[in-house]
């Protein structure tokens, strides 16, 4: 059918499934709303905006329990993905998982580094990260809890996977300060003013962080402090995973462009998330799926 922007008409259709990808950033509401009113329908859903749902026990009850009366009640499939909170932090780190003896502790370090580049939107680096803010500023995705919302899912995933229980989910956070303006695709970051900053969730049992997942974001020129641990390629980004145990695990992993394509990696990434697991979720049965993984969740598609 041809795109429209009526959603009557796609109830009407009554597609097998529902492609959800609209943001779900200040309209959280808006978007639950959104999904269960296909999922009442009928028509399952497959999105990456639902980011707690990426592991739906673990995820708050506001999104939880209303997806899952819509999905009973019409009888449909509900499955949230995407590629970091999703695959990536997920289904890779139990793939090395299922070579590992006994582990002492798991992390993920994901750098997001030359941002002003990477992802130029003035409101989200400058709002939700605080690039440009005085010293003392608590970056909004910190405040409102947005961290704690998106990745404690994750690390409670990788914590049941292990059988580890979870005394709580700490979370330790700094900003870093530009020692001089750094000139940036966005303009000038001042002197003084927040360049980078750096989080980690971590699932603790006793006095031990078992699993955690560290943050770091930075703006071009940013001087890397020498406490931070640094990406396996200096001045590129990606992700380490870190397995500590026997044997101790280390898996760096990035996202490069294709030549010539100038969508980011990383958003095609999450898009081709959501549409490989399409026909898995129509076979699946009515309900809320928990993480997919597996070579039924795989691109069909292959140069020939």
């Amino acid at each position: 059918m041809a795109a429209t922007d009526d959603v009557t008409a796609v109830l009407a259709a009554k597609p097998d499934c529902v492609a959800y990808c609209a943001t779900a950033v200040r309209r959280e509401d808006e978007a639950i709303a959104d999904i269960v009113g296909y999922l009442e329908a009928g028509i399952n859903v497959v999105t990456i905006s639902a980011i707690p749902m990426v592991y739906p026990q673990a995820a708050p009850a506001n999104w939880r329990e209303p997806i899952e009366r819509a999905a009973r009640k019409g009888g449909a499939t509900f499955y949230a993905t995407g590629c970091e909170p999703g695959f990536v932090s997920l289904n890779l780190p139990v793939a090395l998982l299922s070579g590992a003896g006994v582990i002492d502790s798991y992390r993920m370090d994901e750098y997001a580094l030359d941002l002003d580049l990477a992802y130029p939107i003035w409101e989200v680096l400058h709002e939700s990260m605080g690039f440009g803010k005085p010293d003392g500023h608590v970056p909004v995705r910190i405040a409102v809890g947005k961290v704690n919302t998106d990745w404690e899912p994750v690390v409670r995933y990788i914590a049941d996977t292990l059988s580890v229980p979870v005394d709580e989910v700490a979370l330790d956070w700094e900003t870093l300060l530009a020692p001089h303006d750094l000139d940036t695709a966005l303009g000038v970051i001042s002197e003084g003013t927040i360049c980078a900053h750096r989080w980690q969730l971590a699932a603790m049992h006793g006095d031990r962080a078992v699993v955690s997942v560290q943050y770091f974001a930075t703006v071009t020129s940013t001087p890397w402090p020498d406490t931070w641990p640094r990406p396996t390629r200096p001045g590129h980004g990606g992700m380490v995973f870190r397995i500590e145990g026997t044997p101790n695990m280390t898996l760096d992993l990035r996202l490069d462009p294709t030549p010539g394509d100038p969508i980011n990696p990383g958003v095609a990434a999450t898009a081709m998330a959501a549409v490989n697991a399409i026909p898995a979720v129509i076979d699946a049965p009515p309900g809320v799926l928990a993480p997919l993984a597996g070579p039924g969740i795989v691109t069909r598609q292959t140069r020939r």
